[in-house]
């Protein structure tokens, strides 16, 4: 009984069949951009009892088409130096990314990185957890695309 299960399926092979339509390869867009210190612009968000203070820089890609916004995917990461065994090395810091810190009084806050994305432009966006009024220092964003 054990011999005919294993058996049972197999016989000579049939026709090839036709070959099929090329498919098309994947597309990549790579790109770093800097935002200086003096790009971020102030923006606020207000709701039902709150209201949010916070910055932002939007940059146009025309390559984020809207095929690419309904179907392909969109990542964004910030650079960032950080001392790593002793040695300063650049890494990648896939948003959203939130830095914690300490101000001058030694109380602590967050940054918070975001990115938002519509077709032909990506929003980044920093949130300061006390809603500070200073721009965010430079930084430079790392941008993929697949699709």
């Amino acid at each position: 009984m054990i011999i005919m299960g294993i058996t049972a399926c197999e016989g000579p092979m049939g026709p090839m069949g036709p070959e099929g339509r090329p498919g098309e390869s994947t597309q990549w867009f790579v790109e770093d951009y800097d935002v200086l210190f003096n790009q971020w612009r102030p923006a606020s968000e207000e709701g039902d009892g709150y209201f949010f203070h916070y910055f932002e820089y939007e940059i146009a890609i025309p390559k984020l088409t809207d095929f690419v916004f309904d179907l392909g995917f969109v990542g964004c990461y910030l650079y960032q130096e950080i001392n790593y065994e002793g040695k300063w090395t650049e890494v990648q810091r896939p948003l959203p990314f939130t830095i914690y810190g300490f101000d001058d009084d030694d109380s602590p806050y967050s940054e918070n990185y975001s990115f938002e994305v519509r077709p032909g432009y990506i929003k980044f966006i920093v949130k300061y957890s006390d809603f500070s009024d200073f721009p965010p220092l430079s930084c430079t964003f790392h941008v993929v695309m697949m699709w």
